[in-house]
C-alpha cells in the first residue's frame, strides 16, 4: 500500500484529490493506496467559507466556475466529470442538503455568494470520497494544522496533532497563507498602540479576510480609511453597509435604469476610499459568451510566444517589446469587430477583420483603423491606462464630478455586454488569453527587469480592466457615494499617515492642504505573502530544513516557492524531489495567476497541472511495482484492511495514541 498525503483540502486540494481518485478507478492493478486529507479546517471551501455573510460574491458568473474535468482537458489524465457550479445550482439537491432532487431555474450568468460557492466545493469533496474505488482508503484529519514535514528515508514524515505519519508522497496546496508583518508595519502598529491615549477607537488592520472578524470592532461613529480600491475593498464596503443591515432599491423611472439608492441601516461608518491611481476596477460586463465563450487570440498565441523564446538569446523574453504588441493587436481586432458590428453591419465587421489579419505591420493596422473609424472611436492604450484627463484634476470638486460620471459610463459599457459593448470585448481579451500570458511568465520565462515591470505596473493595469467586480457593485458604490457614506474624491497619488498628536490617521489627497482624518485604516488587499514572509510554522520549518527555496529570476523574487515543470518542488540545493509537489498561491511567482478557479470547456490549468502532477505520482507507483519482490519474511504476513474513513475528532476529545481512529480486521496470509 502507498500513502499518499494532501496538506490543504480548498480547491486546489480537491483538484489533486479529484485526479487521485480519477487515476485509481482507471488503474487495472488496483494498486492500494492511502489517502491522508490534512486540512485545518472543513474540507473543500477553502477561503469560500460557508460561514460568510450572503452579501459576499464570487467575482465570476456560475456557469464560468467548476471544481471537475471535462473533455477539452488535455494532459491531465482519466476524465471523472462533475457538475459545473451553476449545474449544481440548477439541482434541487444541490442547492438545498435537504431537497428532494429535482431542477430549479437559476441565473447562470449571475454572481452567487462565496458561502454557496464554498457549499459546492464541500459538497463536490464529498462527491468525489463516494467515487473511491475499494483498493483506495482515505483517512480526514482536520482538527488541526499540519505543523512539519521531513523527509524520511524514500518518502515523508508529516508531523501532525502531536503525531509523525510517515507517507510515501505529498502534495502542498495549503492555499493562501497568512502574512509576518514587516519591520514598517510593527512599528506602525506600535505607534498606533501607543497614540489610543488621544483616540481610543483607533485602529489599523493589516489583514482584512476573515472580513467580518476584521472590521467586527468598527463602529458607527468611527470615520474608516480603506487602502486601495480592488475586489477586497468591495467586500469591505458590503460587509460595513449591506452586512449591517443598509440595503440598496432601484431609483424611480426618472433615474436611467440600473441607478441605485442607498438605505442606510444606522449602523455605518463613514468611509474614505483612497489609492495610488484613485480609481476603482472597471466593471465586469455582462456575460454573453455563455459557458465555453472564450476570444481566440489572433496575434498571442501560444506558438508565436515560443517562435519568439526561440528567437531570444537565452529564451528570456521582455513583456513590453514581444508580448504587449501581440496584446494590444487582439484587443484592438476584438473591440474593432464589436464596434463595426454595433455601429454598421457584419459584413462590414467580418471585412475588417480579415483585413486587420492581412495587414503589413503597425503602420498598416492603424491606417485601416483610420479608414473604418473616426479618431473620436478608436481604441487607445493610453486612455485606457491613464482615463483622467487634466481638467478633473483642477480641484477636488471637479474630480469627484468627473469620477462619478467616469464610474457610470463604466457601467453602462458593462450592460452592453462582453460581446457587444467594445470597450468591454477588448477588455475581456486580457482574462480570455491568460493562459497565454502565463505562458510567457512562468517559470522565469521573462527577463528579470521584464518580470519586474509586469507585477509592478502590468498586473495592476490587467486587473484594473479586466478583473473587477460585477457591474452591480459599482452602482452601489455610485449610490454610498451620492448618500455620504462613501467619500472617494482623493484623486491619484493619495496616501494616509498617522498623526500621533491627534491620534488620527490623515489621508492627503491629490490637492496640497486637502486633507481628511479617519479612526481607523484598512489595508484593502489580501496578503500573497512569498515563502519568506509566510505565517506558518510548516512553512517556515521547510525553508530551514532545505526542502524549499524561494524561487528567484535573477535577483527578484517575485513570490512562492521553485517548482518544475511537473510541478515537484525543489530544494534548497537544487535537487528535485520526486516525491513532493506543490501546487495553488504556493507557487504563485513561478507560475503565474495561480488562484483563479477552473472554468468548463478552458482547459483550465489547475486541472492540467494536477493531473500533471498525480500522473508522475502514478508513474513511479508503477515503476515500483515493476521492482523485484523482496523476498518475504519467515513468519506469517499480516495485512490490515481499513473499513472505515477516519473522522475529524470532536471538539474537547482526547487525542488516541496514534490521532486516528479506525475500523481493521486481521487476515491471515494464506
Amino acid at each position: 500500500m502507498y500513502k499518499i498525503a494532501i496538506i490543504g483540502l480548498g480547491p486546489r486540494g480537491i483538484s489533486v484529490f479529484d485526479r487521485i481518485i480519477a487515476y485509481a478507478r482507471n488503474d487495472a492493478s488496483a494498486t492500494p493506496l492511502a489517502l491522508y486529507l490534512f486540512d485545518g479546517k472543513e474540507f473543500g471551501p477553502g477561503c469560500h467559507t460557508t460561514d460568510q455573510g450572503d452579501h459576499l460574491l464570487v467575482n465570476t458568473v456560475a456557469c464560468q466556475m467548476t471544481q471537475f474535468s471535462d473533455d477539452t482537458v488535455r494532459g491531465g489524465g482519466p476524465l471523472l466529470y462533475g457538475p459545473s457550479f451553476a449545474d449544481w445550482l440548477g439541482s434541487k439537491s444541490g442547492s438545498a442538503p435537504d431537497a428532494t432532487a429535482g431542477h430549479v431555474e437559476i441565473d447562470r450568468n449571475g454572481y452567487y455568494s462565496r458561502a454557496l460557492f464554498g457549499d459546492y466545493l464541500r459538497w463536490g469533496f464529498e462527491y468525489l470520497k463516494k467515487l473511491a474505488p475499494p483498493h483506495v482508503t482515505i483517512y480526514l484529519h482536520n482538527f488541526a494544522s499540519v505543523d512539519d514535514l521531513e523527509a524520511d528515508g524514500d518518502g515523508w514524515s508529516v508531523s501532525y496533532d502531536g503525531a509523525a505519519y510517515p507517507v510515501d508522497f505529498v502534495f502542498l496546496t495549503t492555499g493562501h497563507a497568512r502574512k509576518l508583518p514587516s519591520e514598517a508595519e510593527r512599528t506602525l502598529t506600535q505607534r498606533v498602540e501607543s497614540a489610543r491615549t488621544h483616540n481610543p477607537r483607533l485602529q489599523l488592520v493589516l489583514e482584512p479576510y476573515p472580513i467580518r472578524n476584521a472590521v467586527s470592532s468598527v463602529t458607527a461613529r468611527d470615520t474608516v480609511a480603506i487602502e486601495g480600491v480592488g475586489l477586497t475593498t468591495f467586500d469591505l464596503l458590503s460587509q460595513l453597509t449591506a452586512g449591517r443591515g443598509g440595503s440598496f432599491v432601484p431609483c424611480g423611472k426618472a433615474e436611467p435604469p440600473g441607478r441605485l439608492r442607498y438605505r442606510a441601516s444606522g449602523q455605518e461608518p463613514k468611509i474614505l476610499l483612497y489609492s495610488r491611481s484613485g480609481l476603482p476596477l472597471t466593471a465586469r460586463a455582462t456575460n454573453q459568451k455563455g459557458v465555453f465563450g472564450q476570444y481566440k487570440p489572433k496575434f498571442l498565441t501560444f506558438t508565436r510566444v515560443e517562435a519568439l523564446r526561440q528567437e531570444v538569446p537565452g529564451g528570456q523574453l521582455d513583456f513590453e517589446r514581444h508580448i504587449m504588441p501581440l496584446l494590444w493587436c487582439d484587443m484592438q481586432f476584438a473591440y474593432y469587430f464589436s464596434y463595426l458590428h454595433r455601429r454598421q453591419d457584419k459584413l462590414t465587421a467580418l471585412m475588417f477583420s480579415n483585413e486587420f489579419l492581412a495587414a503589413d505591420g503597425e503602420e498598416a493596422r492603424e491606417a485601416l483603423i483610420d479608414k473604418f473609424v473616426p479618431r473620436r472611436d478608436q481604441l487607445s492604450w493610453h486612455a485606457l491606462v491613464n482615463p483622467i484627463p487634466a481638467r478633473a484634476l483642477q480641484s477636488r470638486r471637479q474630480y469627484d464630478d468627473w469620477l462619478r460620471g467616469y464610474m457610470w459610463r463604466d457601467y453602462e459599457q458593462a450592460c452592453l455586454g462582453n460581446l457587444d459593448g467594445p470597450l468591454k470585448s477588448a477588455c475581456d481579451v486580457l482574462r480570455d488569453v491568460r493562459d497565454v500570458v502565463r505562458s510567457a511568465i512562468d517559470y522565469g520565462g521573462l527577463t528579470e527587469q521584464s518580470h519586474r515591470w509586469v507585477l509592478s505596473e502590468f498586473l495592476p493595469i490587467m486587473n484594473r480592466l479586466a478583473v473587477g467586480p460585477p457591474k452591480e457593485r459599482i452602482a452601489q458604490l455610485l449610490a454610498l457615494m451620492d448618500a455620504g457614506v462613501v467619500r472617494s474624491d482623493f484623486g491619484p497619488g493619495a496616501n494616509s499617515v498617522l498623526d500621533e498628536r491627534t491620534g488620527h490617521f490623515v489621508v492627503h489627497s491629490h490637492w496640497n492642504g486637502d486633507t481628511a482624518q479617519a479612526d481607523v485604516l484598512i489595508r484593502g488587499r489580501a496578503s500573497l505573502p512569498g515563502p519568506l514572509e509566510d505565517k506558518s510554522p510548516l512553512m517556515r520549518k521547510m525553508l530551514q530544513r532545505g526542502i524549499v527555496r524561494p524561487f528567484m529570476n535573477g535577483k527578484f523574487h517575485p513570490g512562492g516557492i521553485t517548482i518544475d515543470r511537473n510541478m515537484n518542488v525543489v530544494a534548497q540545493d537544487g535537487a528535485t524531489q520526486t516525491t513532493l509537489w506543490a501546487l495553488g498561491t504556493l507557487v504563485e511567482g513561478c507560475k503565474f495567476y495561480t488562484f483563479v478557479l477552473p472554468r468548463p470547456g478552458a482547459n483550465s490549468t489547475s486541472m492540467v497541472d494536477a493531473g500533471r502532477a498525480v500522473g508522475r505520482m502514478m508513474e513511479a507507483i508503477a515503476e515500483r511495482n515493476a521492482r523485484p519482490a523482496v523476498p518475504a519474511a519467515a513468519e506469517p504476513a499480516r495485512c490490515a484492511v481499513v473499513e472505515q474513513l477516519v473522522l475529524a475528532r470532536p471538539p474537547g476529545e482526547a487525542a488516541e495514541p496514534a490521532t486516528q481512529r479506525k475500523l481493521s480486521t486481521d487476515l491471515s496470509a494464506a
